[in-house]
C-alpha cells in the first residue's frame, strides 16, 4: 500500500457540531453539522451548492458540556471562504477556510431574517 503524504498542516479533529451557513445575499440560512474541525478551517455537508471560493458567514454551535456548562452552547461566528465542493450521494461537501471568527459567550446564534 502506498504512503500518502498528508497535506494538510493542522490536525482534523471529527466533531459533529451543528453550524448554520450565512450567504452574501438574502437567501434562506442552510442549517448542517461539522464532520471536521481544524484550527483554520471545517468541513461539512450541505443539502444546498456553493460556490468554489464563495464567503459565508457561519455559526457553529460547540455544544455545552464540552465545556462543563449546563445551558446554552459556546457560538463561534466566523467569516470563511469555500475551499473545496465535493457533489456527495448525502448532499454537497464544503471544505471552509475561517478568515476570522469571534466567540458568543453565553450567547444565542445570530439568525439574520430570512425574509426579503
Amino acid at each position: 500500500m502506498a504512503y500518502l503524504e498528508e497535506r494538510r498542516k493542522r490536525k482534523r479533529i471529527p466533531l459533529h457540531w451543528p453550524i448554520r451557513l450565512f450567504r452574501q445575499s438574502s437567501t434562506p440560512s442552510v442549517e448542517c453539522t461539522t464532520e471536521n474541525l481544524t484550527s483554520s478551517g471545517f468541513y461539512c455537508v450541505s443539502s444546498e451548492p456553493f460556490q468554489l471560493g464563495e464567503w459565508v458567514e457561519c455559526i457553529i454551535a460547540i455544544p455545552a458540556d464540552s465545556f462543563g456548562y449546563s445551558s446554552a452552547p459556546v457560538c463561534l461566528q466566523c467569516r470563511s471562504r469555500v475551499m473545496r465542493v465535493e457533489n456527495q450521494s448525502t448532499g454537497f461537501g464544503l471544505g471552509c477556510y475561517i478568515e476570522s471568527y469571534d466567540l458568543l459567550n453565553h450567547a444565542k446564534p445570530i439568525h439574520r431574517s430570512e425574509e426579503p
